[in-house]
């Protein structure tokens, strides 16, 4: 994946007068104002003399030996950005046990002196696991490293050296910047253009701190007490600031302690030591400050979807998973490929509660996107949803969220037509996995539904539900008798036609970058003997995993066909009756650090399932798709995103003897296009990133791909965004 400065010393004191007393110390005789100036220049001189490790200024210098046996920071990696290429340097790297902070230091590429670039805290790294360089300049290479700090800001040995170069800058027509100060959550949000930038702990004032709408206007480096220094000081109101830590002879005081987590200043926005110069350089004059009571989530979300494509339009559309609650974000994604406007009406059914509809206006080939959080008048945060249109349309449902200490996202496919069967291959209820399974009857009759659970052992006893008509209900499997502890797959039998989802939320306590998300699918609704995954990856931090399930009552023969950029590599292997069968991608030695598209056939139906895990700190999560039964020469995608800190990828599957072409037609919410033509040779993938297409920009689009072989396609996102 991917100033205003001040321009000398200005010297004050702060020290909570008033400003009629300051009137009056200007007004006293000269010498008595030179004695003074003095005692500032000499308590200036012991408040920026050398200190203990604990007490230095901790953004200044250069890069010295090693000063604590801390460990190295490993995975040190640069984060690509469409909004951040030729403006700034994202940075990120895996969490070091015990170090209170980092500091990252640049050189010129190939050049041996390194500045200090910054650095950031351990604490903001959890929430927010990027660093932000914007000291740099467009078409310049530079070369970082960084270093883990110990709890007395001794630092540890530097990372191997990573080169970056810095494309030219992208032509932006305006950049509007914003801080947002949570008084609820203690933080400093940055934005730019509404996606996040930056994310940092601060502590407001113990009587209150001002709120409202302001503006900074000044900067100052330093700000002196009679006994402390503020470094990086923002005016936004008179005696009011945004500022680092107040720096007493004998250190920094219980910022720690405080800061994220409960107010300890007079009135000001402190920032961490370790932060406060980012902000400072960051917003001009004249930057808006929100200083509000609302919170904005103090986390952002990180995480990764996929999604297998749509090959056509279809004039219904039905979701039976749907949640508006608490640390839950839910959008509905609409593509009308069309030449004529479109109306989507638009029926959410909460649990136990009445319809509501909605109509939403499509443009002619365009992206809508509707936040569902926002729809009015919902009675209840679980539903289910069925959309009708009077030409074809495509919908998606994209959900985020922060849920049980769980932060990530999914996206979904919506099914076109309810079936009296859905089968499941992935499933887990073992420790730190929660499973649901959605059901939701369109029908005005009952429905009688028997769900049958395969794990790796054989077939459980079904349970049997009854869904009154136009209701959704929620099963979690964990809960379901025996279920618990088990890999397993999911089948769903009706009396009539239902919708069903599985939607997965974990956390992996035991891996070391304390993975956790969630991940759904859809589902398929028969087995069948051929299958294709477009995506699949074994390289760096991912895991991968095909789940597979036999549903029949004697063994399947299973053969996969990986398709790597070596050549294709063949796995043979067998699948007991009534099980579930889990195939660790990554175990195969031949399959090692690479791309891995893939061919499953089997002797008998089988249903099958891919689910991948990504441990990188700046992307923890994981994602599924339920594989594509049948190739198409046209796939459409409702969800696009390259905005912020997303990273959108579309991969193409050529399975076939002979090289394809295809056309590759974006669709923005404005109407505006933008088409992609490329080739793709036989048995082979192409990873289209999508933020790298010249001139495509910061947007929200859908696209459609006609291609002139049948192929298979899938999306994937990786993503951080603010819980705004």
């Amino acid at each position: 994946m991917k100033y205003q400065k001040a321009k000398g010393l200005i010297l004050k004191t702060f020290s909570g007068r008033s400003p009629q007393a300051a009137l009056k110390e200007r007004n006293r005789p000269a010498l008595v104002q030179l004695v003074g100036t003095v005692l500032v220049l000499l308590s200036i001189l012991v408040l920026t003399s050398p200190s203990p490790a604990k007490n230095r200024n901790l953004v200044s210098g250069s890069f010295s030996e090693c000063e604590a046996s801390i460990g190295v920071p490993a995975g040190f990696h640069e984060v690509e950005s469409n909004a951040a290429r030729g403006r700034r340097v994202i940075l990120s790297w895996s969490a070091v046990p015990g170090a209170i902070g980092y500091r990252v230091y640049r050189s010129l590429a190939n050049a041996e002196h390194y500045r200090l670039a910054g650095g950031i805290s351990s604490e903001t790294m959890s929430e927010f696991p990027f660093f932000v360089d914007e000291d740099i300049r467009p078409g310049k290479s530079y070369r970082y490293r960084v270093c883990a700090l110990d709890s007395s800001w001794n630092k540890g040995n530097w990372s191997a050296p990573l080169d970056v170069s810095v494309p030219p800058g992208m032509k932006i027509s305006q950049v509007e910047k914003q801080l947002i100060c949570s008084l609820e959550d203690q933080r400093l949000y940055c934005f730019e253009n509404g996606s996040i930038v930056n994310n940092l702990r601060c502590s407001t004032g113990v009587g209150g701190t001002p709120t409202g709408n302001f503006r900074i206007y000044s900067h100052r480096r330093y700000v002196y007490g009679a006994t402390y220094v503020c470094e990086y000081w923002m005016d936004w109101k008179p005696n009011y600031g945004i500022h680092s830590w107040p720096r007493y002879r004998d250190g920094y005081r219980d910022y720690e302690e405080s800061l994220g987590v409960r107010p300890r200043s007079h009135g000001c926005i402190r920032l961490h030591p370790l932060e406060a110069y980012w902000p400072y350089n960051w917003a001009p004059n004249g930057t808006p400050l929100l200083v509000t009571y609302a919170s904005l989530g103090k986390a952002t979300i990180c995480g990764t979807s996929a999604s297998s494509g749509t090959p056509a339009p279809a004039k219904k559309w039905y979701f039976a998973e749907g949640y508006t609650g608490t640390g839950f974000q839910e959008y509905l994604l609409f593509l009308n490929p069309g030449e004529s406007e479109a109306l989507a009406r638009t029926t959410y059914f909460p649990e136990n509660q009445p319809p509501l509809t909605e109509v939403y206006f499509l443009k002619p080939q365009s992206r809508t996107t509707i936040k569902v959080n926002d729809v009015v008048n919902l009675p209840a945060p679980s539903h289910a949803i069925m959309i009708e249109s009077g030409v074809g349309i495509v919908v998606q449902q994209a959900m985020y969220f922060e849920y049980a200490g769980r932060r990530g996202g999914h996206v979904t496919n919506g099914i076109s037509s309810p079936t009296k069967s859905r089968h499941f291959a992935e499933g887990y209820t073992g420790p730190g996995f929660d499973t649901y399974l959605l059901i939701f009857n369109p029908n005005r009759a009952p429905a009688e539904v028997r769900i049958k659970l395969h794990t790796e052992g054989g077939i459980f006893p079904q349970s049997i539900y009854t869904f009154p008509p136009l209701s959704r209900g929620t099963i979690l499997v964990n809960a379901l008798e025996g279920a618990t502890g088990h890999s397993l797959g999911i089948e769903v039998k009706s009396s009539g036609p239902v919708v069903a989802q599985r939607s997965t939320y974990f956390t992996m306590s035991a891996n070391p970058n304390g993975l956790n998300g969630g991940h759904s699918s859809s589902g398929v609704a028969k087995p069948s003997k051929n299958f294709y995954l477009a995506e699949g990856c074994t390289a760096g931090l991912f895991d991968e995993y095909i789940l597979l399930v036999n549903p029949n009552p004697i063994p399947a023969f299973v053969s996969i066909t990986f398709c790597p950029p070596t050549g294709p590599f063949e796995h043979r292997f067998s699948i007991s009756p009534f099980s579930r069968y889990t195939l660790a991608v990554d175990s195969i030695s031949e399959l090692a650090n690479t791309e891995t598209p893939s061919i499953i056939e089997s002797d008998r139906p089988i249903v099958v399932e891919r689910a991948m895990y990504y441990s990188l700190d700046s992307k923890r999560d994981g994602h599924s798709s339920e594989a594509t039964e049948k190739l198409s020469r046209s796939w459409y995608f409702a969800e696009g995103y390259t905005g912020g800190t997303f990273d959108e990828y579309l991969l193409l599957f050529n399975p076939n003897k002979t090289e394809c072409h295809l056309r590759v037609s974006f669709y923005g919410e404005n109407g505006e296009t933008l088409d992609f033509a490329a080739s793709i040779p036989p048995m082979m993938r192409l990873t289209l990133h999508v933020d790298e297409i010249p001139s495509f920009g910061w947007r929200a689009t859908s696209c459609r791909i006609e291609s002139d072989l049948e192929i298979a396609a899938e999306q994937a996102h990786y993503f951080t965004m603010s819980r705004r």
